[in-house]
């Protein structure tokens, strides 16, 4: 014991722990007392709070549990898609639901610092959030088309933009490829006719990506002909209209 102290000692003098250290020291020594705890006012919150405080008790253990990827990515997920107060009358109930999915977004961002090898399925988890939470609150698609042009698509597509950059992956970039219709679709709700076929450009580009030779030739072909629509040229729209893949941009072509 004396020798492992004295050890201990030399080593400090030597090389001085770095501040980050000594907290990540001072949290593992804390977390076995604290953990306990507040799991319990977590299960508390659940059955008498509401969301917002079930959120905060979930951050308190991620406290402890910082490099902990799928717990940040499950409360997240949960606090974005709550329903909230059923109480609250239904014209604010989807600005309630945008502000869910701004802090739960920004709550996910910062957990990209601990996340280390797993940062790329966090971005990906971040990247069809706000799609699921389209889903579960339907007038939250027009205020994310307002305050995000291209709406809950561009916010995808951003950060799969930003795991392609990270990981390199074959699957993210066919991801970004079959992502393109919902994506142009939101530029053309927008108004933006020019981002929308910018996209198309991309995705057409991105479809040699495809690992699936054929699939990839039939989706290049769809592409190449909506974007010919948008530029005004004639083209038979038949195969697009026949593909529900294209279902969100029929209504955006003649």
């Amino acid at each position: 014991m004396l020798a492992a102290l004295g050890c201990l000692a030399g080593a400090w003098t030597l090389v001085p722990p770095r501040a980050d250290n000594l907290r990540e020291l001072a949290a593992w020594l804390v977390r076995p007392v604290a953990l306990p705890f507040a799991w319990s006012s977590l299960a508390e919150a659940r059955t008498n709070g509401d969301a917002g405080e079930t959120f905060a008790r979930a951050q308190q253990i991620l406290q402890l549990l910082p490099g902990w990827t799928d717990g940040h990515i499950v409360f997240a997920y949960r606090f974005a898609t709550d329903g909230g107060n059923l109480a609250v009358p239904a014209d604010e109930r989807a600005g309630l639901a945008l502000r869910r999915l701004q802090i739960a977004l920004a709550w996910l961002e910062s957990a990209r610092a601990h996340a280390g090898r797993r940062e790329l399925e966090l971005l990906q988890a971040m990247a069809f959030l706000p799609e699921v939470a389209v889903a579960q609150e339907g007038g939250l698609a027009e205020l994310l088309q307002q305050s995000q042009k291209g709406g809950a698509m561009a916010l995808a597509d951003h950060y799969l933009a930003a795991a392609e950059r990270l990981g390199q992956s074959p699957a993210l970039r066919e991801q970004r490829t079959f992502l393109a219709p919902l994506l142009c679709a939101g530029y053309l709700a927008a108004g933006d006719r020019q981002t929308a076929i910018a996209v198309l450009d991309a995705a057409i580009t991105r479809s040699a990506d495809v690992r699936d030779r054929a699939l990839a030739t039939e989706w290049c072909a769809r592409l190449v002909e909506v974007r010919s629509a948008l530029q005004g040229e004639p083209v038979d729209l038949t195969a697009v209209r026949a593909d529900a893949r294209f279902a969100a941009l029929l209504h955006h072509l003649r």
